[in-house]
């Protein structure tokens, strides 16, 4: 009877090895586990970062939405109007709130294509 030759390039073990990396295992399968976990975490913060960022940017674009249109309401409303009458100056102020209006609800969809694209609501 022949005995079974492995070939040349196959890989053969020893009982002795396959056991010390059968020892070694819970040690490596923890490793990896704990990597995985670090990959984790560290996409996390990066997301809380970014979300982070992203609510500043919002904030300080809102705050500056709110000074622009006050600063251009005072503006419109200090101008001198002594020709008009009493009707033209409210349909001037009319005219102003709706100029307004038209600001903060573009402001408005800006701030709501952006909390999809960071996917809040």
């Amino acid at each position: 009877m022949a005995i079974p030759i492995a070939p040349r390039n196959s890989a053969v073990f020893s009982e002795k090895a396959f056991r010390e990396w059968q020892a070694r295992r819970p040690e490596i399968e923890e490793r990896e586990r704990q990597r995985i976990r670090a990959e984790i975490e560290a996409e996390v913060d990066a997301a809380h970062t970014q979300i982070r960022n992203q609510r500043e940017a919002e904030l300080s674009r809102e705050r500056l939405l709110h000074a622009r249109r006050h600063e251009t309401a005072l503006r419109q409303l200090g101008q001198p109007m002594p020709e008009l009458t009493e009707a033209q100056k409210r349909e001037r102020r009319a005219e102003i709130r709706r100029g307004v209006e038209r600001d903060v609800e573009a402001w408005e969809a800006e701030r709501q294509q952006l909390g999809a694209a960071i996917g809040r609501r």
